[in-house]
């Protein structure tokens, strides 16, 4: 049984010391990389610091006066974001 066992070990090794680096570096990364992650604004804080976005078309980009469109994200709700420049809007939480 040993023997199967090392002789296993001794096939897979290296995939098993790649996989164990990952399985570290992937958590040091979002330690290190979490403080630099952005918290998208609602849509009502996004109209007060930009009054003149609400538009009768609906919410236009400040920055290119472009129409937002909406972006679905897995269990947390939509992400509005202009689509001419890539510019990340405000967010609506799912209820």
């Amino acid at each position: 049984m040993w023997n199967s066992l090392l002789a296993l070990l001794d096939q897979y090794h290296g995939l098993i010391i790649g996989f164990a680096v990952l399985a570290l570096v992937l958590p040091a990364n979002l330690l290190i990389y979490r403080r630099n992650w952005t918290s998208y604004p609602t849509r009502e804080a996004y109209l007060a610091a930009h009054p003149g976005c609400d538009t009768v078309d609906g919410i236009v980009c400040a920055k290119c006066r472009q129409k937002a469109a909406s972006m679905a994200v897995p269990h947390a709700g939509r992400l509005y974001r202009c689509t001419w420049c890539d510019t990340e809007l405000y967010r609506v939480d799912r209820a």
